[in-house]
């Protein structure tokens, strides 16, 4: 059966950055029985989700106004600080790494929200929660104390810090390894 293709809009993560989070994977990997690890080419800020519905008049215009922003912003340091979960603290559906609070990255994807409502697309409603998705689908019954990751991973604010730069229009290919392909790669100012 042939899965239908997405796209979505992100954050993409310095090589520095995924060799980091795949050190944190090599270690968590062994201790935690989710179904999927992420591959390391594939790990990402989601800034906006646009479906499987996209029309070419839709992705050209999203493209338009994703080029014309990106110019808008300049590029801003974020921080990794730590592991979460989301979904039952028993049987998580995802392991994430978060990142630091930051005014540029809410503002950044708030206006990126924007230009894809304004170019036809509907989105989620919900509040936007930055995350980098480690691991999807915990297929164990015991319990884990998932208050203990960051002990293993042992976040250092100075080995955890990136710039962020490019914003990037993905499109999903399921059967593929790595599965995200970038499709455009905005460059955002330097910051000053």
């Amino acid at each position: 059966m042939e899965h239908q293709t997405h796209y979505f809009l992100a954050l993409a993560l310095p090589g520095q950055t995924k060799e980091l989070l795949y050190k944190w994977r090599e270690l968590l990997e062994p201790k935690l029985p989710f179904k999927t690890w992420v591959h390391p080419e594939d790990l990402h800020i989601t800034l906006a989700f646009l479906g499987g519905t996209a029309s070419f008049i839709q992705l050209t215009e999203v493209k338009k106004k994703i080029k014309l922003l990106s110019a808008q912003h300049s590029s801003f340091p974020l921080q990794i600080n730590g592991i979460g979960t989301f979904g039952k603290k028993e049987s998580p559906r995802i392991l994430w790494a978060g990142v630091n609070e930051s005014e540029p990255l809410y503002s950044l994807q708030h206006d990126v929200y924007q230009a894809c409502v304004d170019s036809g697309f509907i989105l989620d409603k919900r509040s936007y929660s930055p995350h980098i998705t480690l691991a999807r689908r915990w297929i164990s019954e015991e319990r884990y104390p998932f208050d203990t990751v960051n002990e293993i991973v042992q976040p250092k604010e100075e080995h955890c810090g990136f710039l962020a730069e490019n914003v990037v229009l993905y499109q999903t290919h399921m059967k593929r390894t790595p599965k995200y392909q970038p499709l455009s790669i905005f460059t955002m100012e330097n910051g000053k």
